[in-house]
């Protein structure tokens, strides 16, 4: 493996027990990262808590969803979730799947998603909608159809609720698709927090797409990665198989 595949895997590992010590990224949620080596594969854990996530739970895979590496591990279900959208969209090189608290109202009644605050101006181009689940399906995302029908409502934006689900956020890298998680989760709380009041004073769409190129800078994404990694737990490190 070579040294950007290595940090590719540390990144990846970090993103995992950051979003889960955040609160954005519960048992059954998961992220993804397009492989540097090759760009039709990703690397992805097996199926695991993502607080759990170690270095040797990564995993290759191809952009059908289908494994490259050899392993007795069982997959997450919904890895066709991050094969589609990569595949869909090349400039994208990370994909977030999440179920969290800020978000669930939104999938759960189909009230839109629009920026608030700052860090909601991420999403100035709209929130996608998805709902055509496979007939007799189980509500996960895991078929192919079901796959490319998500990556078509997502289309050229940042993230897309799944109807009674979840979402999928998506960056052009892992510190990027990490911030656009918990953005979205907290412009979604507050969003949800100030339609109580009776008021809500949204921020338009061209409001919105100065203020998200402050989010976009390689300074805010340092300085959010490590506030990030400071509130981990001590120790983490070694619990998640990487070198100190």
């Amino acid at each position: 493996m070579s040294d950007k595949e290595i940090k590719l895997v540390e990144a990846l590992v970090t993103a995992n027990r950051i979003l889960a010590h955040e609160g954005i990224i519960d048992v059954f949620g998961h992220i993804a990262v397009r492989s540097e080596h090759n760009p039709k594969e990703f690397l992805l854990s097996c199926s695991r808590s993502p607080q759990a996530v170690t270095a040797r739970d990564i995993m290759r895979y191809r952009l059908d969803g289908s494994a490259v590496t050899k392993t007795k591990e069982r997959h997450y279900a919904e890895r066709i979730i991050h094969a589609a959208i990569l595949e869909a969209r090349p400039e994208v090189h990370s994909v977030c799947h999440t179920h969290s608290d800020g978000i669930l109202p939104f999938a759960s009644s189909g009230e839109t998603i629009r920026p608030v605050i700052h860090a909601g101006t991420l999403f100035w181009e709209g929130i996608g909608w998805f709902e055509n689940y496979d007939q007799g399906g189980n509500l996960l995302v895991s078929s192919a159809t079901e796959g490319k029908e998500l990556a078509a409502s997502l289309g050229s934006r940042r993230a897309a609720l799944l109807k009674n689900h979840g979402c999928v956020v998506v960056g052009k890298s892992v510190p990027q698709a990490v911030l656009a998680a918990i953005c979205l989760d907290k412009n979604a709380r507050v969003q949800l927090e100030t339609m109580r009041l009776g008021k809500t004073l949204f921020i338009d769409s061209e409001q919105g797409r100065r203020g998200a190129a402050v989010f976009e800078s390689p300074l805010a994404l340092e300085r959010a990665w490590g506030y990030w990694l400071a509130r981990l737990p001590k120790g983490w490190r070694t619990g998640a198989g990487l070198s100190n």
